[in-house]
């Protein structure tokens, strides 16, 4: 739903402490962002499964999905807020795919992102491979965070934690 974009043709109209865009929208990560949408936070979504991701933002799980990686970025973007007070407001990125997804999501998204972004990995990628992911990352001022997480609960309860704090 990209014609969606701005806030006066959504049914989210209210003032939404953040927006982040969530790529995976499975079992876990509808349910990240059934919680993050309870909360106030406007989440745009893309999965592999467009009539899947269309009927979750039907049903109010999702602010809205997007056809590809770089319309989910416009769309996470596209408030015009790109300053406040605080500095700059970076693009939130939560990733909650399988592990064999995660470097070609990666090499999508990154060219796609600016410095001060930031991603947040849900998947079960293995420990060294999240630094080395960190360390290049970080050389492009783009923040890495790796939160592997194991189960639907979990995932959750971690996401809802995180954006508490950020927000």
């Amino acid at each position: 739903m990209f014609d969606r974009l701005d806030n006066k043709h959504s049914r989210h109209t209210e003032f939404k402490i953040m927006k982040v865009g969530m790529i995976g929208l499975g079992h876990i990560g509808e349910g990240m962002s059934r919680r993050m949408v309870q909360n106030g936070i406007e989440v745009w979504g893309y999965g592999n499964n467009y009539e899947k991701a269309c009927e979750q933002y039907e049903s109010g799980y999702i602010s809205g999905c997007t056809t590809s990686i770089e319309y989910l970025v416009q769309a996470v973007k596209s408030d015009g807020l790109r300053y406040t007070s605080a500095g700059k407001v970076p693009g939130i990125f939560q990733l909650v795919i399988p592990e064999a997804k995660v470097d070609d999501t990666l090499d999508e998204l990154l060219p796609l992102l600016e410095e001060g972004d930031i991603i947040i990995d849900y998947s079960t990628t293995d420990i060294r491979t999240c630094q080395k992911l960190e360390l290049y990352c970080s050389k492009l001022g783009i923040l890495y965070i790796f939160s592997g997480v194991y189960g639907a609960h979990v995932a959750i309860d971690v996401c809802s934690s995180i954006f508490q704090c950020l927000s």
